[in-house]
């Protein structure tokens, strides 16, 4: 008899959840008239810590895995919707960084509030110890992701000529 994965409920959990999240993403871009990547480019943007580290067109478009006239086309649609400016950097004149505006942010405010007040809700059903416990297991399943994305290598070609 082959022995169960013992994280197999959990691993179908996190799908689940990783799931329903992207639907909740995917509708609120829906009903806001946003693309998908918009609003993937303003999570980038927006991201803890990134004020020693000015994200550039550059950045985003490798963040976001697009070209460089895709990326170009991206920050051109989120300056005209009024959710970035372009500013050139100060130590590097050549360089231009991205920036939200206070636009930007009452909008994703207005768009995540809903996710986040229900969540609240059920983040009340848990102590600060188990919260603890909930934040470090998310952090290193983080991790683990972004180790595991790093190691994807593009799939051999196959011969077929004749």
């Amino acid at each position: 008899m082959k022995a169960s994965n013992p994280y197999g409920k959990l691993l179908a959990a996190m799908r689940e959840f990783s799931l329903e999240s992207d639907r909740y993403v995917e509708r609120v871009a829906s009903l806001h008239g946003l693309h998908r990547t918009d609003l993937n480019a303003l999570g980038f943007l927006i991201r803890p810590g990134l004020d020693g580290n000015a994200m550039t067109p550059g950045k985003l478009g490798d963040a976001l895995n697009l070209s460089s006239p895709a990326t170009t086309a991206l920050v051109d649609r989120l300056e005209k919707s009024g959710h970035v400016n372009r500013k050139r950097s100060e130590t590097d004149r050549r360089q231009i960084q991205l920036a939200m505006t206070e636009h930007a942010r009452a909008v994703g405010r207005e768009l995540f509030t809903p996710l986040a007040a229900q969540m609240s809700v059920s983040l009340q059903n848990y102590s600060p110890e188990e919260l603890a416990i909930v934040q470090r297991f998310l952090a290193e399943m983080t991790e683990a992701t972004v180790a595991a994305k790093d190691s994807l290598t593009a799939p051999a070609q196959e011969d077929v000529s004749p």
